[in-house]
């Protein structure tokens, strides 16, 4: 009987340590740089071995205290503020000045012409139209072509960001309602849907591909699989993976395309490279500077999300990478997180990261690179440049040479302070560039505190006084952080390479980061987040709280700064145009012009590029949620808005009528 109870006890035991190695192994024998057994505790699935693993962590904690007290507290304990009094106040990096990048490319090659075959329109990422049937003399003349509306308004998913897409005479693009649509381009007429039963079609946009045979459209559903459907039938390609879909890692974004090959980034941080036609998953790049570690998962999160372009003379794919979680507490996420809040090169051939550049380390602030890099060239000693150009959260723009990653603008980096969070180890040093000049805030004064005649001017200054101000000081305990936040959001920016001039929507939203002890996990810490708002629940800072920003790519100086929206309650109250929330972009073309939807007032309107007049305006039933697709067909240039913001079910179409 008690060798009966032995073996059980054993059994189960064992059993238990089974099971828990399993959970905490991931196997796939895909990957180039990293072995086919992967043990992290970021792998655990179950919620009984999460609480387990918890828990253990702090008795781990409780007990390395006691028994090294010191070692405890040289990386547990709260930073000592002195230790950074003897470094150097700030740190200047020289510009690269000369063996610059080659120009492979022609100007021309960066534009959109009307093969919009991708969203943001090529792989370069431009979001520049060569069309040129509308322009500043004659859009005034713009009307409704047509508003297509779905008829079954009962399945609304929020949050669809897709730049429609443009081919042979349809609009292809997802709904509110979970279906990828081909709508007919001239009369708005739908061809065909498809149903996406999981997830969020299209989240951030398609792509398509014709082989001769068909012509296959690519996109993902934000849960874990990539989809093939035929474009002219709206069909599953069936020999395409299982059945017409792959399964990959969770990604709001369509592949790009490489040679025979589908090159897709996921949210846990992988490369993966599927073969175009058959869908077998060909490799794998895990896309992190991983330690290993039982108790201590690697950083969550830090993951290419944003968006990625493609520069296929050079083989490279460059992608932005979003911030490490916990958003506003680090303490189990020690050191500079790479490869988070970077922009990534990396070699598609050689199957390696060729450079990449960090742009905030060990990121407590949300501050993560949202928008795809987009690649243009810019005029050195006479010559063409080939670079990417990124804009971020902080307002910086980030010009950095396509080959090595190096500036070509000197940047600064700024001694940073510690935080009181017990074992919170920030940063030293951050970036605070000044040319290129930042497009938005990044940093709160009390200059820039309301003053509006209604606003209680007295509460915003006392909790302006009795807060710290922003990145780089990091979010404490007993003490609230007032930042400012968003700044360039997903959609990023359009370029117009003949000129080097960059446009960007910009939204400025001030918060504030509380970080205080966990009540379920007693040793850990959380934060608590709150808009910074005026009586009337307005941002409460000066305006503008949206605006479109126009930056010279060759000296980094703003051209023009316009506010980008209006609130009617402000402005009966005589207040001049402010700028309202915003994410959805914008699209310039060749004709000196800016197609911009996304703010809060509804509208969609058109601006001279030259100078940010609004030339033409048309309000909406709900914001726009996506930069504007343009094209030509019949001779008739067209330009479609989705406006899926704040519950809307619409897609809008408009074009010229002389």
């Amino acid at each position: 009987m008690k060798k009966k109870f032995l073996y059980f006890i054993f059994f189960v035991f064992f059993s238990l340590i089974f099971l828990i190695t399993f959970d905490l192994t991931d196997f796939d024998s895909k990957f180039v740089n990293r072995s086919t057994f992967h043990i992290d505790v970021k792998n655990l699935d179950s919620k009984y071995t999460k609480r387990l693993f918890t828990k253990l962590r702090l008795y781990y904690l409780e007990t390395y205290k006691i028994l090294n007290k010191n070692s405890y507290e040289k990386r547990w304990g709260i930073e000592d503020p002195k230790s950074r009094n003897l470094l150097e106040k700030e740190i200047i990096i020289s510009p690269l000045t000369n063996n610059f990048s080659k120009t492979l490319y022609n100007i021309s090659d960066y534009d959109v012409s009307n093969d919009w075959f991708r969203s943001h329109g090529n792989n370069f990422s431009t979001r520049f139209s060569s069309i040129s049937l509308i322009n500043k003399s004659n859009v005034k003349y713009l009307k409704l072509a047509w508003i297509y509306e779905p008829q079954n308004t009962l399945d609304y998913v929020a949050n669809v960001q897709a730049n429609p897409i443009f081919y042979n005479g349809y609009v292809f693009t997802p709904n509110s309602q979970n279906e990828i649509l081909a709508i007919d381009s001239i009369t708005g007429k739908v061809k065909w849907n498809f149903k996406v039963k999981d997830g969020i079609a299209a989240k951030r946009g398609l792509i398509i591909f014709n082989d001769d045979k068909i012509s296959r459209l690519f996109f993902t559903n934000n849960r874990g699989f990539l989809y093939c459907i035929n474009a002219n039938s709206g069909k599953l390609v069936k020999d395409f993976g299982k059945n017409g879909a792959v399964k990959i890692g969770v990604t709001p974004l369509p592949p790009i395309i490489y040679k025979d090959n589908l090159v897709l980034v996921d949210t846990d941080s992988n490369l993966i490279v599927i073969d175009l036609i058959s869908g077998k998953i060909k490799w794998k790049f895990k896309v992190k500077n991983e330690k290993k570690s039982f108790l201590f998962a690697n950083f969550h999160k830090g993951s290419p999300w944003g968006g990625f372009s493609l520069d296929h003379k050079r083989g490279l794919v460059f992608f932005t990478t979003g911030n490490p979680e916990y958003w506003h507490v680090g303490t189990d996420r020690p050191g500079d997180n790479l490869y988070a809040n970077s922009l990534v090169a990396f070699d598609l051939n050689a199957k390696e990261v060729k450079w990449y550049f960090q742009e905030v380390a060990h990121d407590l602030w949300n501050l993560d690179l949202a928008a795809a890099p987009v690649l243009t060239s810019i005029k050195r000693n006479n010559l063409n440049v080939d670079v990417v150009v990124t804009v971020s959260k902080t307002g910086n723009t980030l010009i950095l040479d396509r080959d090595t990653g190096k500036s070509l603008y000197e940047m600064k980096k700024v001694l940073a302070p510690t935080s009181n969070v017990p074992g919170e180890r920030t940063s030293k040093y951050q970036f605070q560039n000044e040319i290129p000049e930042p497009v938005c805030r990044n940093k709160i004064t009390e200059s820039d505190l309301s003053n509006f005649s209604y606003v209680d001017r007295v509460k915003i200054k006392e909790i302006f006084e009795n807060s710290e101000h922003g990145f780089p000081n990091p979010p404490k305990i007993g003490i609230k952080n007032i930042h400012i936040g968003s700044c360039v959001r997903w959609a990023g920016a359009s370029v117009d390479t003949e000129k080097n001039i960059l446009y960007v929507s910009t939204d400025q939203s001030p918060y504030i980061i509380s970080i205080f002890e966990n009540k379920f996990w007693r040793g850990t810490y959380t934060h608590r987040w709150e808009q910074f708002k005026d009586n009337k629940n307005f941002p409460a800072i000066k305006p503008p709280w949206g605006s479109i920003v126009a930056l010279n790519l060759n000296d980094g100086k703003i051209l023009w700064k316009v506010p980008f929206g209006e609130y009617s309650e402000l402005t009966k109250l005589g207040i001049p145009k402010t700028g309202t929330s915003n994410r959805s972009g914008l699209t310039g073309t060749k004709t000196d012009l800016i197609f911009a939807s996304g703010t809060q007032d509804n509208k969609f309107i058109v601006l001279d590029s030259n100078n940010g007049k609004e030339l033409w305006s048309f309000e909406m039933t709900h914001p726009g949620s996506a930069p504007p697709l343009t094209y030509e067909i019949k001779n008739k240039q067209y330009i479609v808005v989705p406006a899926f913001e704040n519950g809307g079910k619409k897609i809008y179409s408009f074009y010229l009528d002389q």
